[in-house]
């Protein structure tokens, strides 16, 4: 009883494979199983209930190894991420390449000198590179450690392919408790002060990554991302409603620091790629965030539209021009985060009213900041 939905975007396919109902390791083999099928696979993204760490590390290794088994290489990155599915007992995005027949385009797989697996998609004109699982050594250290740790390994990356962090197009920030507070600083903040260093040294022309931050119930700092370089078009995406997040004030910075230097979240509100055949918007994590201030409705179902609200103001915006019809861009696929898992039943139901056919996985997963319920990202298509 697999559910599988997918859609299109930038010569790359995104399916969600979803199950439930039998043990963890029956459920995974059978999504992985469905993954295998699937021609030219590059990222693997698994979503998972565990009770702690140690079940965590049993997780991960199982995939890892699964995918080490049965695909052939180049084999995809993988990344287990662990936020309680809510619609289904597992969930499993599978992102795979389009074959291009008047194009030559390769995949590469690479290791890292840190022994990341990544993989380096070439064609004629641009060059992506996909990395997955990007994670300290020790899951109990410091959030700020464990961020050095990650980002480090994601420098030696871009160093090692002649990039630097402002070739991130897409970055995905998952962080276990993101909004404890540990000597005076949200992990979140914490988190965002790593990012700030680490992107300080490299230029900015297309403006900072889409991205998310989020929170996991395990699994310590985990990384993803994409990066592009060569003859793509890219271009940041604001939205005139919500203030740029790498321009928040200190008031909604969660530091015990009065020196100035709190980071503040790099990342654009979306990100247009273009290669003269389709365009893609990478949205970034949206909440019902209206200036730099939170919509505190305290009902999910408001802020849930009004974050829908937010995307599709975004998605009806291009960089230069006036504005465009409403839904001008084409949702293709949402992630829902949701922090209370009772509001699953009734989220779904509004979605599924106002999203009807778009491929959407909901899960469980603190938001970074308290007042807020729902989070939402996705692509979309032009």
């Amino acid at each position: 009883n697999i559910e599988i939905c997918s859609m299109k975007y930038h010569r790359i396919t995104c399916n969600l494979y979803k199950t439930t109902g039998n043990s963890w390791e029956q459920m995974a083999e059978e999504l992985l199983s469905s993954a295998v099928r699937e021609e030219r696979v590059l990222r693997l993204v698994l979503f998972t209930r565990c009770t702690d760490n140690q079940e965590y590390k049993f997780q991960r290794s199982f995939l890892e190894q699964w995918v080490e088994r049965h695909f052939v290489s180049p084999r995809p990155v993988v990344s287990l991420v662990a936020q309680k599915p809510l619609v289904a007992d597992l969930v499993l995005e599978v992102h795979s390449l389009v074959e291009i027949t008047d194009e030559a385009v390769t995949i590469e797989e690479q290791i890292s000198s840190f022994s990341v697996r990544y993989l380096r998609i070439m064609t004629p004109h641009y060059r992506e590179i996909i990395v997955g699982g990007l994670y300290a050594d020790d899951l109990n250290l410091p959030v700020r450690e464990q961020s050095e740790q990650a980002f480090r390994k994601a420098e030696e990356i871009l160093k090692a392919e002649q990039m630097n962090f402002g070739n991130i197009v897409r970055q995905w920030n998952y962080l276990e408790n993101i909004t404890d507070i540990a000597h005076g600083n949200q992990c979140y903040q914490d988190f965002n002060d790593v990012r700030t260093l680490f992107y300080a040294s490299s230029e900015w022309e297309s403006g900072y990554p889409a991205a998310t931050g989020i929170g996991t119930q395990h699994g310590g700092v985990l990384i993803d991302f994409n990066a592009v370089s060569g003859e793509v078009n890219i271009a940041p995406l604001d939205n005139d409603w919500q203030r740029a997040a790498h321009v928040y004030s200190d008031e909604v910075l969660i530091s015990h620091r009065a020196d100035g230097k709190k980071g503040t979240p790099k990342f654009e509100r979306g990100k247009s790629l273009s290669d003269r055949r389709q365009e893609v918007i990478y949205i970034s994590g949206t909440a019902a965030i209206r200036g730099e201030e939170s919509v505190t409705t305290g009902d999910v179902l408001s802020q849930t539209e009004i974050t829908l609200e937010n995307i599709q103001h975004l998605i009806g915006l291009e960089e230069g021009r006036e504005k465009l019809p409403e839904h001008s861009g084409k949702l293709g696929l949402l992630r829902v985060y949701l922090k209370n898992e009772e509001d699953a039943p009734a989220v779904k139901a509004d979605l599924d009213k106002l999203c009807p056919d778009i491929p959407i996985v909901y899960l469980y997963a603190d938001v970074c900041r308290e007042e807020l319920l729902v989070e939402i990202e996705g692509i979309a298509y032009l």
